[in-house]
């Protein structure tokens, strides 16, 4: 027997440890089967799930358990992407490691990472995520990294992979280069600089606003928009620097917004990304004038040794002395820092090194065509991906200045710069401490060989893994049952990395798209709508809400996630979908006597009763949305449906309108509700699986395995929609005894009775309805416990009397007095007349003791009651029936 009380504490950790031992979720390669598999997004290994990635991995889970159900041979691994800046971080502060010490530093590294994969894991499989653990995945495994390693020797030898210095995003106090994830723009206040620019060799000048003076020995031009009518006589001079004595040329770029501070901006390598763009376009010189420590360099002059900000000032108060700076305006701006997980925060500068490079930018309308043969949901995310591929302005950076990463499979020759590629037998290598593959350089024969320091971008290892998980080069058979993958699903926030650089490296590899289908889930905000922050203190973990709730609750939270839309966290949600599902285990407790064992073959042909007709019939039709509805990854109006179904339509209506069946003396009756009953819960259960996998496995081991046979829910097929369980009149006839039946429950509660209340007497009077009330007599009559129930045709001859009349004493007595009794006799004696002129004129004057009185509606009050054949009754009206309650 089900307990009471709905317990998720009790029931989710009972079932995840049976799925775990039963194998549930086992993948077996099965030709026969349709092929779907899933390119699941590896997080990285900070130790624990936020509810970003319980929002994204459960529509992930909600996909694979309904495919399983539709029969689909279900490819779902789960891997963990290890490398990162934070972990190094992590190893540097808590145990005292250096990158100093690069092979100790790499064993803690790895060592701290398994404690965090463990951690994340166990989180996973509490929220009930079915992926198949056998087939779980690292970045840092070594046949990954092969794996990896071999890609580039692949992009190497098609010409595509390439050394060069470039700028990358630097962070003085790390001291590393950062990938474009890693960094973002934080808002705060600062101040905007007006400085003339003296025009070289004339009286006069050019006006520039920065945040930054202390680039101004970077400077290297100065721009302004072309069709800006202030500065067209200006393009094609030359701006004097002031201080530094030096001449740059001033140019007109379609960038430059006009718009901003004085519409002309310096040109400092590197303040910015524009920076760099222009640099590249124009061919300009590059002058550096901080260093890796976030110090002013020789190239600052006097300035050498301030820090940035140490050296802004400075410079902002010499070219004030000198009458340049005209203006310091305070504002609020967005200044480039350094935080994705990270609680660093330093501003991050741009600095030129000698890189590692994917060519990437020949290829952008390549990538656009192949994304276009892809199923993008929702559909305007591809815009997202085809506007990043157009704006790109250089290649892709791959190396990074760390330790823990993938190790670039290259060693140079020092004399001629010779690029000598690792031998595939031989990966995964590690050039920082692994031998080169040959003695002496193959151009120049010189021995002084050095292995590539840096490791990649954490990017290169992700971008590969749906030729991970189908074993790409390793195991065709699987592979071409797999690949390419059907689904890729992942956050709005990495479109331009991890979707444009996978279907990039997958189709530079393959030839084909990495997936059929792209799932794209939005980010989740705070209970105030603003993005999860711990500066707002809006930030709300998995085990705050699981150990309250549970999973399922939290689950179904997820479900009601828009497609593609960013979704805030609301605890008043949670804590709905959880009720929900104490209603749903209250109406299986109340099945569970009736139906448990029930044999549902033998009955399930029966000629049903109006009422179990109408149920299926909305069973059917919601089997048939869902199936819609998830076919496009499409979950939040199903799952609302859903819900708003089983609560109302089932448990407040179907519940109630047969446990007259189930309790009374008609046998066949009694069949039929079971039989009908035994259908709805199954496919009930079925339907809510793939969302609240737990409390449906309980309710299926409970009333359905004696009888089904299957060892668990999640491994039953979805439910078939049934065209001949659609029944239109049936619907018409469910909706009307719901609005009669609801009627007369609000007339019990407006009289303080039960529901379940003895009705006297009830005549129903109506025309068009009439043959349905006769339909639908019994269940009327026995749902809501009536004595005498009476359908009428026609309609009821009522009479509307005014039984008291009376004045409103709180404003009548202040204002005539003692005249107030011989008021109240007056309305009594005229209360017709009274009545019709407030109607007509919502007021009524007269004399009482030759004393004029006037009196408007709100002086009196009137209570009226309807009588049929002399004898009071209350009535309420639904569509053309009068309900007669005596």
């Amino acid at each position: 027997m089900l307990p009471k009380t709905y317990d998720p504490n009790e029931i989710e950790p009972k079932w995840q440890k049976f799925w775990l031992e039963e194998k549930i979720y086992k993948y077996e390669l099965d030709e026969k089967r349709p092929a779907y598999s899933i390119d699941t997004p590896p997080p990285f290994t900070s130790g624990t799930l936020h509810l970003g990635h319980v929002l994204s991995h459960t529509w992930i889970d909600i996909v694979a358990r309904y495919k399983r159900m539709g029969g689909y041979n279900v490819l779902f691994p789960q891997g963990f992407d290890n490398h990162g800046l934070p972990t190094e971080l992590k190893v540097e502060k808590e145990f005292g490691i250096s990158k100093d010490q690069p092979e100790e530093f790499l064993k803690k590294c790895i060592e701290w990472t398994w404690q965090a994969i463990e951690a994340m894991r166990n989180q996973f499989i509490r929220i009930g995520y079915s992926a198949d653990w056998d087939l779980e995945y690292h970045t840092m495994d070594d046949d990954y990294k092969a794996l990896v390693q071999k890609s580039l020797l692949e992009f190497y030898k098609k010409g595509l992979l390439y050394q060069d210095k470039h700028p990358v995003y630097w962070c003085p106090r790390c001291r590393t280069s950062l990938a474009k994830a890693e960094v973002g723009y934080v808002e705060e206040d600062g101040y905007l600089y007006y400085i003339k620019l003296p025009i070289a060799g004339e009286n006069d000048y050019i006006p520039i606003a920065t945040t930054r003076p202390e680039l101004m020995p970077a400077c290297v031009a100065v721009f302004v928009h072309p069709e800006d009518e202030r500065y067209k006589d200006k393009v094609g001079k030359k701006v004097k620097l002031p201080i530094f004595e030096r001449e740059v040329p001033i140019l007109a770029d379609e960038d430059v917004d006009p718009n901003f501070g004085t519409g002309a901006v310096y040109n400092c390598t590197y303040g910015d990304e524009q920076d760099v763009v222009w640099q590249k376009r124009y061919n300009l010189p590059v002058i550096i004038a901080i260093d890796e420590n976030g110090r002013m360099n020789e190239n600052a002059g006097k300035y050498k040794g301030l820090t940035a900000e140490e050296a802004r000032e400075a410079i902002a108060k010499d070219l004030e002395e000198m009458g340049l700076l005209y203006k310091k305006e305070k504002v609020h701006h967005r200044v480039l820092r350094h935080t994705e997980r990270s609680s660093c925060m330093a501003p991050i500068e741009l600095l030129p090194k000698k890189q590692w490079f994917i060519k990437v930018k020949d290829f952008t309308d390549e990538i656009v065509k192949v994304a276009e043969q892809i199923k993008w949901y929702p559909e305007d995310m591809f815009l997202r991906l085809k506007d990043w591929a157009e704006s790109m302005d250089w290649d892709w950076v791959i190396s990074r200045q760390r330790v823990f990463g993938t190790p670039i499979p290259f060693w140079v020759c020092k004399d001629c710069g010779e690029i000598i590629p690792a031998r595939e037998e031989d990966l995964p290598v590690d050039p920082r401490f692994n031998k080169p593959p040959v003695e002496k350089c193959p151009k120049c024969g010189s021995t002084n060989l050095e292995g590539v320091k840096d490791v990649l971008d954490c990017w290169v290892d992700s971008s590969i893994t749906p030729l991970v998980i189908s074993k790409w080069q390793r195991d065709e058979k699987w592979f071409k049952h797999n690949f390419p993958t059907s689904l890729r699903p992942q956050g709005t926030d990495i479109i331009r990395t991890w979707a444009f650089y996978t279907i990039f490296r997958t189709y530079m590899l393959t030839g084909q798209k990495p997936w059929h289908d792209i799932l794209i889930n939005g980010m989740v905000a705070g209970p105030d709508g603003r993005k999860m922050s711990k500066s707002y203190g809006n930030v709300v973990s998995p085990e705050e809400v699981i150990p309250k709730y549970g999973a399922d609750a939290l689950r179904l939270w997820t479900a009601l996630a828009p497609p593609g839309e960013d979704h805030p966290f609301k605890w008043e949600i949670v804590d709905y979908n959880y009720r929900f599902l104490q209603k749903l285990w209250n109406i299986f407790r109340f099945a569970e006597r009736h139906i448990k064992g029930f044999d549902y073959e033998k009955y399930k042909d029966l000629e049903l009763e109006p009422l179990d007709r109408w149920i299926l019939s909305r069973l059917h039709r919601l089997i048939k949305f869902a199936t819609e509805e998830l076919e496009k990854y499409r979950f939040n109006l199903l799952t609302r449906e859903l819900m708003t179904f089983v609560w109302h339509e089932v448990a407040d209506d179907y519940i109630e309108m047969i446990k007259h069946c189930l309790y009374g003396e008609d046998e066949e009756s009694k069949l039929k509700a079971k039989a009908a009953l035994y259908e709805l819960l199954y496919n009930i259960t079925l339907l809510l699986a793939p969302f609240a996998p737990h409390i449906t496995e309980e309710l299926y081991q409970e009333m359905f395995r004696d009888k089904v046979g299957a060892k668990s829910v999640h491994l039953l097929s979805w439910p078939a929609y049934r065209e001949d369980r659609i029944d239109e009149e049936a619907e018409k006839l469910g909706k009307f005894a719901s609005e009669i039946i609801g009627a007369m429950r609000r007339y019990k509660n407006s009289h303080g009775l039960a529901l379940n209340a003895k009705l006297k007497h009830v005549a129903i009077y109506a025309t068009d309805s009439y043959k349905m009330l006769k339909a639908l007599e019994k269940d009327i009559s026995g749902t809501m416990n009536i004595e005498k129930l009476e359908i009428i045709k026609g309609e009821p001859e009522l009479e509307e009397r005014i039984i008291e009349i009376k004045p409103n004493f709180k404003t009548v007595g202040p204002k005539y007095g003692k005249l107030v009794p011989k008021i109240t006799a007056y309305l009594k004696e005229n209360a017709e007349e009274v009545s019709r002129a407030l109607k007509e004129q919502g007021k009524i004057e007269f004399e009482v003791d030759g004393q004029k009185v006037e009196l408007n509606k709100e002086d009196i009050v009137i209570r009226k009651a309807v009588f049929s054949e002399g004898e009071e009754v209350e009535t309420a009206v639904v569509g053309d029936a009068v309900i007669l309650f005596f």
